[in-house]
């Protein structure tokens, strides 16, 4: 029997700050689940940083509050992730299930790095051994449509390796990789969630990975500077790929993808299956390439406008073949991605969420992920942005010390949730009604548990505000007792009482 999921177990993520996995964040904290996350140590900045600006992105971006997750930093690289025995502990007590979600998306194998394989297929292998080590018996893989490989007319959600030829080294690996998980025999539940080609938010276009389906269009922008004075030709994209026009890709938007997983995961009796998570209206390689066109095409306009106003040049033949050939050199690669796909079928995910259709992609929501692309130049986060995020997290372990992984001593505690960026899930033990220990993640069972802002409770407990200022803009403990807040804030105040004042009116 598979350890049923409730409201007090954790969803451990991986790859939390790819572009799904911000997604399922984001929508499984809406839904009531509490997250953990297992995140990399990044070149400018550690796990919880990292965590800090993705909940940043969605409050600037599209007004979430999100819930901040529990953070492990760690490595899919590493055996046990890179995690400590303490940390391993805690997952096994605190973790119902896990979603792989973490992947490479490189295409063609790489000698620096081993990469795609390196992270799909021996990334895999440590999260199914973590899985293994600390009990966890449920696990959600994150593969792909494209396992199917070179393969044409009607791909099954109940097929995987059946000999077909893959058409790069990222689709062989995640093969090998849905394989091994399917082959897990200490698992009791495994769902494969097989999504097709993942692009932006539909409302807002939002992405912060540019690979796919942004690729012509980033590989062309260097030659839309390059001639800016110059005529271009239309029917550049096509001409140069060689393709007529009529080929379909199934793309699907990352916030469909991640409402449909969200459903899935929450309910227990839609576990065990594969789901395709595709798109019944595939979009066509000519719809793509005319709008990529115009968008080359109204950025030269746009760069002319910029310039001395001159007549354009026209571009002659040598300059034309030396253009097509640098395009064609660095989309060769991309080749075997802008086949025809095959038809997938989702019987699957269309009995598990009927109210949930894949969106069909018109001109309009190729434009805006297009434009949101160019607008930050093919890069997340944009150059120069403010990296600092204050956090609430200091003044804790001010208070209280490093956070414990162990679990607090006794029955007597108070859990306290500060959302958004800076924020985290911590356990307040107390013994004769003072505060005595830190733990981390939120209590099990009927335990008085107050969530509020972590912007708000860090102006509270740096005497910016108060309490009563706060509660005037709406509640703030909807998890448990209105008075626990004030009696958390009563705590740090005695357990750090030279560090700060605090306003506790």
């Amino acid at each position: 029997m598979t350890r049923p999921h409730s409201s007090d177990s954790y969803v451990l993520i991986t790859g939390a700050t790819g572009l799904l996995g911000r997604s399922l964040v984001r929508d499984l904290a809406a839904a009531g689940r509490r997250v953990a996350v297992v995140v990399r140590r990044g070149k400018r900045a550690d796990a919880a940083a990292r965590v800090d600006d993705l909940l940043r992105d969605w409050e600037d971006l599209a007004g979430a509050h999100v819930a901040c997750p529990v953070v492990f930093e760690g490595n899919l690289a590493e055996e046990g992730l890179g995690l400590s025995t303490a940390q391993r502990q805690w997952i096994g007590v605190n973790v119902g299930e896990v979603v792989h979600s973490a992947a490479s998306l490189v295409f063609d194998r790489r000698d620096t790095d081993g990469e795609p394989y390196a992270s799909n297929v021996d990334g895999t292998r440590n999260v199914l051994e973590l899985c293994r080590q600390t009990g966890v018996r449920s696990l959600h893989q994150v593969s792909s449509a494209y396992v199917c490989g070179l393969r044409t007319g009607t791909v099954f959600e109940s097929e995987l390796d059946v000999g077909q030829q893959s058409g790069n080294d990222y689709e062989r690996s995640k093969i090998i990789a849905e394989g091994e998980v399917r082959a897990a025999e200490f698992l009791d539940v495994v769902t494969v969630h097989r999504p097709s080609i993942i692009v932006g938010d539909l409302g807002s276009g939002f992405t912060n990975t540019f690979h796919g389906f942004y690729r012509p269009l980033r590989i062309v922008m260097p030659f839309v500077e390059a001639f800016v004075d110059a005529t271009l030709p239309r029917g550049i994209f096509l001409n140069f790929l060689g393709m007529q026009g009529s080929e379909a890709k199934n793309l699907v938007p990352v916030d469909w993808v991640s409402a449909v997983m969200t459903r899935i995961i929450q309910d227990t009796s839609l576990h065990g299956r594969t789901y395709h998570l595709t798109s019944d209206a595939p979009t066509t390689v000519g719809t793509l390439c005319r709008v990529f066109e115009q968008f080359a095409l109204d950025l030269v306009a746009e760069r002319r406008r910029q310039h001395t106003g001159d007549a354009p040049a026209a571009v002659d033949d040598a300059e034309r073949t030396a253009l097509g050939q640098m395009f064609l050199d660095q989309m060769d690669v991309y080749r075997a991605y802008w086949r025809d796909d095959p038809m997938f079928n989702a019987s699957n995910t269309k009995a598990a969420v009927p109210d949930l259709p894949a969106p069909s992609l018109d001109d309009e929501a190729i434009e805006r992920l297009c434009r949101f692309a160019i607008d930050c130049r093919f890069r997340w986060p944009p150059a120069g942005r403010r990296r600092s995020i204050p956090s609430v997290r200091p003044l804790l372990e001010a208070a209280f010390g490093e956070p414990d992984w162990s679990s607090p001593p006794g029955r007597d505690v108070i859990g306290l949730a500060a959302t958004g960026p800076g924020g985290g899930q911590w356990t307040i033990a107390l013994d004769d009604g003072r505060p005595v220990s830190l733990h981390v993640g939120l209590p099990a069972g009927d335990a008085a548990t107050v969530s509020l802002a972590a912007d708000s409770l860090l102006a509270v407990l740096e005497g910016q505000t108060t309490l009563a200022a706060i509660r005037k803009q709406g509640p703030i403990s909807p998890h448990g007792d209105a008075t626990a807040l004030q009696l958390v804030i009563d705590m740090l105040a005695a357990a750090a009482p030279a560090r700060r004042r605090l306003v506790t009116a």
